[in-house]
């Protein structure tokens, strides 16, 4: 990455992190970014769709911020690992087939056919890591959305379930054994 485009990112976030705080009165107050009287799905999906992981933040389950950004950066790096391999294959492939020669030493051993396969393997699965990181940045919007429309939802210990044997005789005296299942609710 070279300085200019490394500023351009820096200048990038620095901007999305002063609109946030430009919307959201301000990061102190009692209605600030992470406090509201009504936890708001909307909001948390708009977080998130801005920032990946910031509507988990929002919703205050921040120990899937982590999780979010390993399934986008590995699927993403793979992609781009993947590109690399596809693109050095395909050049060598196209230096050979106007060239007598071979270009990378790395590929010596390898005859036109294997580097045509080759170079369509790292295209597939290059192909696929752009979708599986696409896949993941919209699984990052659905956990901020449901996270924010269960953030009240009651989980205390007034809730309960058991299972219990049964057994049941019907008219031939035959006993049928299963499980009963019973909710309480206090």
């Amino acid at each position: 990455m070279n300085k200019a485009s490394f500023h351009t990112v820096i200048k990038s976030v620095l901007l999305i992190f002063i609109v946030i705080c430009l919307t959201n009165n301000s990061l102190g107050q009692k209605q600030g970014f992470l406090s509201d009287s009504i936890h708001s799905p909307r909001k948390a999906t708009i977080y998130s769709a801005m920032l990946p992981g910031l509507g988990q933040a929002y919703n205050k389950k921040y120990w899937k911020i982590p999780v979010v950004y390993a399934l986008i950066g590995g699927c993403l790096t793979a992609a781009i690992i993947n590109n690399k391999d596809y693109q050095i294959s395909r050049d060598e492939l196209l230096f050979r087939k106007h060239n007598s020669r071979r270009l990378n030493s790395d590929y010596l051993n390898f005859e036109d056919f294997q580097l045509l396969e080759l170079s369509n393997y790292s295209r597939k699965w290059r192909d696929n890591m752009f979708i599986f990181t696409g896949i993941a940045y919209m699984l990052n919007l659905v956990d901020a959305n449901v996270d924010a429309h269960l953030f009240n939802f009651n989980v205390d210990d007034n809730l309960s379930m058991n299972i219990m044997p049964y057994t049941y005789s019907q008219e031939f005296n035959q006993p049928l054994a299963g499980l009963s299942l019973r909710f309480s609710f206090k």
